[in-house]
């Protein structure tokens, strides 16, 4: 096989139609001859005619590229399979519904080795016209997979860092931190991968010059969206809140949160009512169904037998985007 230095692994699953799209458009990334790439694309037992996609870009690709498949479900485990595939010394991850812009990977690369860096995250845009994006409150935004808005590079943070949609990684970053956590089914596996990786003092920086921009198809605008991932989300936060604070500090931090409800994300989803704004109410909205979910994973915790509540978790796994939601 020829010698890369960087492997994109690219996770998906029956996404066939936006992962062509995506692969065209790492296929015309720049490397200004400073580096060689090749594309992994991690099948994760789709269902529709990803296959058939990977097939035919694999026909026309102008750098290394190949397809393997992973039968176990979950994005961790489709990005695991991605590592122990990958040829180059660094790996890339990008998602299967996004655009590179032609220098995102020369920015991440140059960051890199600038800042003596062996992970490196870059800035996400939401591939919307500017008028929805001005109708959009920024906590929505977020939940469609924007980054913060950093307009300088900087060492990651508690506020900034980057998801595994624009991610780069030494690969000896794994070999010292572990890979990642396939119990992670509903959201949170890339920040927990970034916040061992801060614990174990690697070096990370944010490059917001390299930008991807994420497709936003229909559905993703809709009420029923924003409340399946924004439940996702609070299941997430509540996750993040044991690990740090454990069994002695989250029973007090589970009292705030509840406080932010009545105190905050309420008032906020009644004032938006009372001034008819619709941007308001949805703010409020999946501030509330934000909180629903955290409260609901601690419930789980609490009660041997779930019922409900093990229904609910199922339906707020990753995968099942493509089987709740579709575009008309």
């Amino acid at each position: 096989m020829t010698s890369v230095d960087v492997s994109i692994v690219v996770c998906t699953y029956n996404r066939a139609e936006l992962l062509h799209d995506a692969l065209d458009s790492l296929m015309a990334l720049h490397t200004d001859g400073k580096f060689e790439f090749e594309i992994v694309v991690v099948d994760n037992a789709s269902t529709d005619h990803t296959s058939q996609v990977i097939q035919s870009v694999a026909k026309h690709a102008t750098v290394p590229f190949r397809g393997v498949c992973e039968t176990r479900p979950g994005v961790a485990c489709a990005r695991n399979c991605g590592v122990r595939e990958a040829a180059g010394s660094w790996i890339a991850f990008f998602d299967d519904d996004q655009i590179a812009d032609p220098t995102w990977l020369l920015e991440l690369l140059a960051a890199a080795k600038g800042n003596a860096a062996r992970c490196v995250g870059g800035a996400v845009h939401l591939l919307l016209p500017d008028a929805t994006l001005r109708d959009l409150p920024s906590v929505c935004r977020r939940l469609l997979g924007e980054s913060m808005p950093v307009d300088r590079p900087q060492p990651f943070d508690r506020k900034v860092s980057s998801g595994t949609g624009n991610l780069l990684v030494h690969k000896s970053v794994f070999d010292e931190i572990g890979y990642f956590d396939e119990s992670l089914t509903e959201a949170g596996e890339d920040s927990d991968i970034t916040a061992r990786m801060s614990a174990a003092g690697v070096k990370s920086w944010f490059q917001p010059s390299a930008v991807v921009r994420h497709v936003v198809p229909d559905h993703r605008l809709k009420d029923d969206y924003f409340r399946w991932t924004s439940h996702r989300n609070g299941m997430h936060i509540a996750r993040r809140d044991w690990s740090r604070w454990g069994p002695q500090g989250f029973p007090i931090l589970f009292l705030g949160r509840m406080g932010q409800v009545t105190v905050r994300f309420l008032p906020r989803w009644l004032w938006g009512h009372a001034l008819h704004s619709q941007r308001i109410c949805l703010e409020g909205k999946c501030l509330l169904w934000r909180a629903e979910g955290y409260f609901r994973l601690v419930l789980s915790w609490l009660t041997p037998q779930r019922g409900l509540q093990d229904t609910f978790m199922r339906k707020t796994h990753f995968r099942t985007e493509r089987e709740q939601f579709a575009d008309s």
